[in-house]
């Protein structure tokens, strides 16, 4: 932009006539705050004050951290030491049923090549008898 009010002069005075409807709009059309609203905003703050007021109600509330315990259903802490343990045990049971099926897979993929190759053989056997008649 400041390209531009370099390169078109014009362009500058119009950006500062702008500017100034701008300002004027904001003193002119703005909205005074009520006369009641400074009071009150400043009241807190009157410290020479000292008449007596009459008590008000705290502004905040409680809330109960501890409800009722008839409402909930207790469980002994030892509980949360068995779910830990039965958590993990599960875990243990998911890894070596994993292992053993990648175990088993593999014995079974080797048993296959064997097979091929015990087939293999036994082809190459019959040729060679049948070359040899």
């Amino acid at each position: 932009m400041k390209e531009l009010l370099r390169e078109y002069p014009e362009l500058e005075t119009e950006f500062e006539e702008v500017e100034l409807k701008f300002h004027k709009l904001f003193i002119e059309e703005a909205v005074l705050p009520p006369a009641t609203l400074r009071a009150r905003t400043l009241q807190p703050l009157d410290w020479a004050d000292t008449k007596e007021q009459e008590p008000r109600k705290p502004n905040y509330t409680f809330i109960n951290m501890a409800p009722n315990q008839n409402d909930y259903i207790t469980v002994h802490r030892v509980w949360k030491w068995i779910f830990i343990a039965s958590f993990l045990l599960f875990k243990a049971c998911l890894f070596i049923a994993i292992y053993f099926y990648f175990k088993y897979r593999q014995v079974e993929d080797r048993q296959e090549e064997r097979e091929k190759i015990r087939q293999e053989q036994v082809q190459q056997q019959s040729r060679a008898a049948q070359n040899y008649q």
